[in-house]
């Protein structure tokens, strides 16, 4: 993953290059948003755009809309770095024989967490609490949440939990911030390989719900998830306390962008059947009505990519499944990359 020392994630990610600069995918309570598909047109009203204006450039963590950082993803990715990634990602399925069409049977991928707390042992989480989490990702991720959703071929299983006293660590900030507590713990506790999902579980600073690398990042040490512990299920952050933020955050982990990841414009988020979304403060609301871009569909508000609440994220589509395997085929599993 492109988490840099110097501008890693919080549901974002570290920027280690200028080039991977989209390197972490973030969900943050604030952001914007973006679909797929032609090439669109500029967003439907003025008044999104006067209320809301589109981000500079597209994120990929969770935050939430009263983040400091304005809902801003430390993990930004331009057009023209999506459009690198997808050539990358192109050359290397073709390398492999790999295509979209190409099925990729059951996987199960094995779940290292690693629980922060204070020097003195508070802000930890339950056992139950985590076992809570596996279960709304095992949920999710089978298309169980909605008769719309799609299910994918990924399943999760809990392999290990560890728990660490460290108080620098637990008031861990948002990589765009410091990523020093990014790069120390995670080079401290990372367990697995790539197809390993390695999540941290602590007190995330500056609004952040959560963030994460991408697969193509390929910084073993710096992979994984970190999340809110108060965004597990049963936690104190009012409005995403049923455990969504990790499943958003491992849709990043996946290969996925955020919905609105280039507002209305091309590329989108590189997936068909995710329609446009203009990126503000749009992006937070869950009402199907929204349509703030002039190509065809209106806003997937209830997308898990997107950044609503948790009780308002329920589904993905097919094309997401598609693209998460192709992802998986290409940049984790065994062999990937190689």
């Amino acid at each position: 993953m492109t988490q840099h020392p110097l501008t890693h994630p919080w549901r974002v990610a570290r920027v280690a290059s200028a080039a991977l600069a989209l390197t972490a995918a973030a969900l943050t309570v604030s952001g914007p948003a973006s679909g797929y598909g032609a090439p669109q047109a500029a967003p439907l009203a003025a008044s999104v755009q006067t209320a809301a204006p589109c981000l500079t450039k597209p994120s990929g963590e969770r935050v939430r809309a009263d983040s400091p950082l304005n809902g801003a993803d430390p993990n930004d990715v331009t057009p023209a770095q999506t459009q690198q990634v997808e050539a990358r990602l192109a050359a290397s399925a073709r390398q492999r024989g790999l295509s979209a069409g190409r099925a990729l049977g059951k996987t199960k991928i094995d779940v290292y967490v690693h629980v922060i707390t204070t020097d003195k042992g508070k802000g930890g989480v339950s056992s139950s609490r985590i076992k809570k989490q596996i279960a709304v990702l095992n949920k999710a991720y089978a298309g169980k949440t909605s008769s719309k959703s799609k299910k994918t071929v990924f399943s999760f299983k809990l392999k290990h939990v560890d728990k660490t006293k460290s108080s620098a660590w637990y008031d861990w900030s948002s990589p765009e911030v410091d990523a020093t507590d990014d790069v120390n713990a995670k080079t401290a506790l990372h367990k697995g390989k790539l197809d390993d999902l390695n999540l941290y579980i602590t007190s995330l600073q500056d609004g952040l719900l959560g963030y994460s690398s991408f697969p193509f990042d390929g910084i073993l040490d710096l992979d994984g998830v970190v999340v809110l512990n108060d965004s597990l299920p049963g936690g104190s952050a009012t409005g995403y306390d049923r455990g969504d933020s990790a499943t958003h955050e491992v849709g990043h982990w996946l290969g996925l962008y955020h919905t609105f990841e280039n507002g209305c414009s091309n590329p989108g988020d590189e997936v068909d059947d995710t329609p446009y979304q203009a990126d503000g403060a749009n992006v937070f609301s869950c009402s199907s009505k929204l349509d703030t871009c002039l190509t065809e569909g209106k806003d997937p508000v209830h997308n898990f990519m997107s950044y609503g609440d948790d009780k308002c994220l329920t589904r993905f589509t097919k094309g997401q499944a598609t693209r998460m395997a192709l992802m998986w085929q290409t940049f984790r599993a065994p062999g990937a990359g190689s």
